[in-house]
């Protein structure tokens, strides 16, 4: 009885540690930070000005903040941008054809 309940303790434990929860004033906390890197990081390589509107953590393995938003002056010119919250750089960009035909190589 106690090896099946050290067993199910031992796996309910395994699975919290590998979901790595966080609290909101992490996420928040991670949010703020990413957004002037992404918002930079379309000025420079896309030449727009845009605004975010939503965010998403992808599951805790992938550490990424998916972060959602539009131009501005054209919310119809959406995308959505994967930012690592370990090193926060920028993983992925997926946008409309508006916004993708804009790149600009970054001067560097």
């Amino acid at each position: 009885m106690w090896r099946i309940f050290r067993i199910i303790f031992s796996v309910i434990l395994v699975i919290s540690l590998l979901s790595g929860c966080m609290s909101k004033s992490q996420k928040k906390s991670i949010y703020n930070k990413a957004v002037p890197i992404a918002q930079q990081y379309m000025k420079d390589n896309y030449n727009a000005d845009v605004m975010f509107s939503d965010y998403e953590f992808l599951d805790p393995m992938n550490s990424e903040i998916v972060l959602y938003g539009h131009m501005v002056g054209d919310e119809n010119d959406t995308f959505s941008i994967g930012v690592s919250h370990k090193t926060f750089r920028i993983n992925n960009l997926i946008g409309s054809s508006k916004i993708m035909d804009r790149y600009v190589k970054p001067d560097k």
